[in-house]
């Protein structure tokens, strides 16, 4: 029998047995036993036996495991920690790290200001992704594409690359998606030239470094397998949109057109395709839709897509739907449509992008487990963002029955926390079970606040009396005459003082990264925007 069967055993063998039973057993079996319980159940278990309670105290391992789980963490499997740093070791650096970002100032943890390079100052580039320390940025206009570490370590290197005119996005309509940690670029573009006719998406792969295909790469370029007919007047837009995780690869279309809707609205037509791009011959799987846009809304799309972890998909289209992409070699599987409670003119994800799948780009042992981080839903129109655990789309069971429509009321006020979002999403960040927001504040708005918002379950906690506990409900208002009341807890801090002229923000595990200009050359544009890098 396997040691994970001994131990679950061994654990249903645990409530089975009278408490004096269990005592007489050595200390060393009770934390052997305890090791295979989740951490909740170790912190009931020794909470209620004092002799349990004493083994607790002085086992560094379970005080691990239920560190890592009350942060809402899971260790990766081939992580080296200073060539196998005992448990004691590694539960304080985890505690330490949890307590830091309580602790820190925006201005004591800075490591300075980083200036832009010249070459990259215009704005649709500034704009860029920021993915394990690297600004991956790229320029439509001239094909250039470039990958920038912020600070630059001995396994880091700067990428640039630059492709002759039209040999990287032959049409002007497309998309960009980078990856530093497996060398990849994919670039998706069509050509809508005429807009009453078929036209066909095609991604590029490629590496960052070199010219020519992805080594591992099954082909160089992937076709959409419908293409997407439509010959409606009012065309208003047409978006297209290409995001990645691990293996997969999709592709969002979207076409806007006015009076397409029974009701004299609009229409959004939108579809999406999957790929495992390392096997992209035999794995691609293809959703569609077409969504009811309200009249006067027309100019905007409200769909978007989100990666939850390798296997499932989360698309926001109307409300939320959320699909099995485990086996590519079928069409996703549907697992549940959750109801939102209003209408937005448009929808955007934002995701911590850290992944157990890219150990490159961790630098301990552990990672946010995708069952249990945050990610961002900001909703155009309404100006809200629902900051949403990702716990509730992985644990359906408390659904069965409702996965056709699962209300509003059902899972969404103790799930989410719902914020005025009256700023940018380039002014929100989410990192694991953290969401940061940064503020205008002064009546000429030119300073910000940047807040610190801690959502895991030990984050009162760790923060040592600083920050404001908020376990009470909290209320916004939507027009017309509407309200949404959310409950998810949380510890918010108002990090250190304030600073200029945001134009973009990212964060990761370790780091902040404020891309600034200072307020009083906004206008006059006489400094240059550089990188402000706050080392958690």
């Amino acid at each position: 029998m396997c040691s994970e069967h001994v131990g679950a055993h061994a654990c249903w063998q645990l409530t089975k047995m009278n408490s004096a039973g269990f005592i007489t057993l050595a200390e060393e079996l009770h934390s052997y036993i305890l090791s295979f319980l989740p951490w909740r159940d170790i912190l009931r278990c020794t909470s209620v036996c004092k002799s349990l309670h004493q083994t607790y105290m002085s086992s560094s391992e379970l005080q691990y495991i239920t560190e890592l789980g009350g942060q809402q963490l899971i260790p990766l499997p081939n992580a080296d920690l200073d060539n196998h740093a005992s448990f004691p070791e590694r539960l304080q650096l985890l505690r330490n790290k949890a307590q830091a970002w309580f602790k820190f100032d925006i201005n004591r943890n800075s490591f300075g200001r980083f200036p832009v390079p010249t070459q990259y100052l215009d704005s649709d580039v500034v704009s860029g992704e920021l993915v394990d320390g690297h600004l991956c940025l790229w320029y439509a206009d001239k094909d250039s594409a470039a990958i920038l570490p912020i600070l630059p370590k001995p396994s880091q290197q700067t990428i640039e690359h630059d492709w002759s005119p039209g040999s990287l996005c032959s049409v002007p309509n497309g998309d960009v998606f980078m990856d530093p940690a497996q060398n990849l670029i994919a670039v998706a573009t069509f050509d809508n030239s005429d807009l009453r006719s078929s036209d066909e998406v095609r991604v590029v792969l490629g590496a960052l470094d070199e010219d020519g295909a992805h080594p591992q790469a099954a082909g160089r370029v992937l076709l959409q397998s419908t293409v997407l007919k439509t010959g409606h007047d009012g065309f208003v837009s047409d978006g297209l949109k290409v995001k990645g995780l691990g293996r997969h690869i999709a592709v969002q279309r979207c076409r806007v057109f006015e009076h397409g809707s029974t009701d004299g609205g609009a229409k959004c037509m939108w579809w999406l395709q999957i790929w495992d791009w390392q096997h992209s011959t035999t794995s691609d799987s293809l959703l569609s839709d077409t969504l009811e846009i309200a009249s006067g809304r027309a100019e905007s799309m409200g769909v978007d897509f989100c990666f939850l972890g390798n296997d499932r998909l989360l698309i926001a289209s109307g409300d939320l739907k959320l699909y099995s992409i485990e086996d590519m070699s079928q069409a996703p599987r549907f697992l549940g449509c959750f109801l939102l409670p209003i209408l937005a003119n448009s929808m955007e994800f934002l995701l911590t992008n850290q992944d157990g799948s890219q150990p490159q780009a961790q630098q301990m042992p552990w990672t946010s487990d995708p069952r249990h981080r945050l990610l961002s839903l900001v909703m155009g129109g309404p100006g809200l963002v629902f900051v949403i655990s990702t716990r509730i789309f992985f644990d359906l069971n408390m659904f069965e029955g409702m996965t056709a429509a699962i209300t509003w009321k059902h899972w969404g006020p103790l799930n989410t926390r719902v914020f005025d979002a009256h700023w940018e999403p380039s002014h929100i960040a989410i990192t694991g079970n953290r969401f940061l927001r940064a503020l205008r504040v002064g009546l000429d708005g030119m300073w910000y606040e940047l807040y610190m918002i801690d959502f895991s379950p030990l984050a009162m906690k760790h923060r040592q009396g600083l920050g404001r506990v908020v376990s009470e409900p909290s209320t916004v208002e939507v027009q017309p005459g509407g309200k949404i009341t959310t409950f998810l807890p949380y510890v918010e801090v108002i990090v250190g003082k304030k600073f200029g002229y945001l134009v973009n923000m990212w964060v990761d595990n370790d780091r902040i990264y404020l891309l600034n200009e200072p307020a009083d050359m906004v206008w006059a544009r006489t400094d240059l925007p550089e990188f402000k890098v706050v080392e958690i």
